[in-house]
C-alpha cells in the first residue's frame, strides 16, 4: 500500500478550497479536464522528497530495497516509502501527473519543469543545524535551487510566461520533524541554548522567513504541513524510551513539541497572509489526521499485510493462537497495532491463561 493517503486528503481540500476561490474572481482553472494548477513545487523533508538526496553525499539516502517495491517494477527511486508520496499523490490528483520527479540527478524533460519537481532533501529542516547534522541540502538551499529552476522555465516558456507559471502553481511546503525529532533531542546543542519553547519559536520564525522568501521569489499559492505526531514516530518511542515496559504509548515531550510548533505556525501564517495581502497561502494539519489513524486504526482499513491479515480475517481462528504461542512478542504487536476493535483479545488472553496446549499444527482454519 502506498503510504500518505491521510496526508493527501488535508492537502486537496486546501487546495480545492483555492480553486473555489480563484473560479469566483474568473481566474480558476480545472475546467473542461484542465489541471487545476500548472505546476506542484516542493520543499522540505524526506515526507516530500522525490529523489534529490541520491545526487547528495549523504548517508540520508533510501535508493535501495526495501524502498521503492511497489513503484516502477520494484526499482528504488529514493523517495522514503515503499511507493508513492504525498507530491506524487497530490499532482496526479491535480491532473498534472503521477509522480513528481526530483530536481537532481534526473534527466528532465521540459515538460518535467512544466508542470513541477520537488527541491526537498530528507533530513533537512527549517533550522540549519539540521541539515548539516546529516549532511543534507539546507533550506536555503533548495530555495537557490528554485532560483535556478525559474531560469530554465524561463528559458522553455520565455520570461512573461514562466513567471504566469509560478504564480498560478501550487507550492507545498513540509519541514520541521527533523528539527526537533532528529536534532533538539537527538544532540546537545540547542537544548543548551533553549528550551523547547523557546526553540520552537527559532523554528516558527525560520518557517516564516522562508515562506516569505517563497513570496518574493513569485510564489502566490502555499501550503504549509505541520508537524505529524513525532512521539508516535517508533524510532522516537526508541529513544525517548517509550515502549520499553511493554507499554504502546506515544512521547509526550515530543508530541507536545510538535503542537506546540503547529500552534505557532498556524498564528504566523495568519501574520502573512495579512502583511503579504496572500489569500492563498493555507497551513495544512496533517497532526490530527494522523494521531486519529493512530487512536482509530480500523477507521481507515486493514493494513494490507500477512500479519494484520492473519488477525483480522482469521481473529477466532485457531492458528492464530498458535502464532501466539510461537512468538508472544509478535502477537502483541500486531493485536496492539488494530487495538480490541479489530481482534478480539481477550479471547487471546483468556486462552493463554487457561494453558490450552491442545492445538496441534495445521488444526483450524487455513491462514495461507
Amino acid at each position: 500500500m502506498e503510504h500518505g493517503r491521510g496526508m493527501l486528503v488535508v492537502v486537496v481540500l486546501c487546495v480545492s478550497s483555492w480553486q473555489v476561490a480563484a473560479a469566483a474572481n474568473g481566474t480558476g482553472g480545472g475546467g473542461g479536464g484542465r489541471p487545476r494548477v500548472p505546476a506542484v513545487l516542493v520543499f522540505g523533508d524526506s515526507i516530500v522528497d522525490t529523489g534529490n538526496n541520491n545526487a547528495v553525499l549523504t548517508l540520508t539516502k533510501s535508493n535501495f530495497g526495501p524502498y521503492g517495491k511497489d513503484l516502477n517494477g520494484g526499482v528504488p527511486t529514493g523517495r522514503f516509502s515503499n511507493g508513492r508520496i504525498p507530491p506524487d499523490f497530490l499532482a496526479s490528483r491535480l491532473g498534472l501527473k503521477d509522480l513528481v520527479p526530483a530536481y537532481l540527478g534526473t534527466d528532465l524533460a521540459d515538460e518535467d519543469l512544466l508542470t513541477g519537481v520537488s527541491f526537498a532533501s530528507a533530513g533537512s529542516g527549517y533550522d540549519p543545524l539540521t541539515s548539516t547534522l546529516v549532511a543534507v541540502l539546507p533550506m536555503q538551499e533548495e530555495l537557490n535551487m528554485f532560483v535556478e529552476y525559474k531560469e530554465k522555465l524561463a528559458g522553455i516558456a520565455g520570461e512573461a510566461a514562466a513567471a504566469r507559471i509560478v504564480s498560478d502553481s501550487l507550492f507545498l511546503l513540509c519541514a520541521g520533524t527533523d528539527d526537533i525529532a532528529n536534532n533538539y533531542y537527538l544532540t546537545p546543542i540547542r537544548p543548551i541554548q533553549y528550551n523547547i519553547t523557546a526553540y520552537v519559536d527559532y523554528l516558527t520564525q525560520l518557517a516564516s522567513d522562508f515562506i516569505t522568501q517563497l513570496y518574493r521569489q513569485g510564489a502566490r499559492k502555499i501550503a504549509i504541513l505541520g508537524m505529524p505526531p513525532i512521539g508516535c514516530l517508533p524510532s522516537q518511542r526508541t529513544i525517548a524510551g517509550a515502549g520499553l515496559a511493554g507499554t504502546d504509548e506515544c512521547d509526550a515531550a515530543r508530541n507536545h513539541a510538535a503542537q506546540l510548533f503547529n500552534a505557532k505556525l498556524k498564528q504566523e501564517i495568519s501574520c502573512l497572509r495579512r502583511t503579504l495581502q496572500l489569500q492563498s497561502i493555507g497551513y495544512v494539519d496533517i497532526y490530527d489526521v494522523l494521531q486519529d489513524m493512530i487512536t482509530n486504526p480500523c477507521k481507515y482499513g486493514a493494513p494490507p499485510n500477512w500479519t494484520s491479515l492473519l488477525l483480522l480475517k482469521r481473529a477466532r481462528s485457531r492458528r492464530i493462537l498458535e502464532l501466539s504461542r510461537r512468538n508472544p512478542s509478535l502477537a502483541r504487536c500486531c493485536v496492539r497495532a488494530c487495538r480490541v476493535r479489530c481482534v478480539d483479545e481477550r479471547m487471546l488472553r483468556h486462552r493463554e491463561l487457561r494453558g490450552d496446549d491442545s492445538l496441534q499444527p495445521g488444526d483450524g482454519d487455513d491462514v495461507r
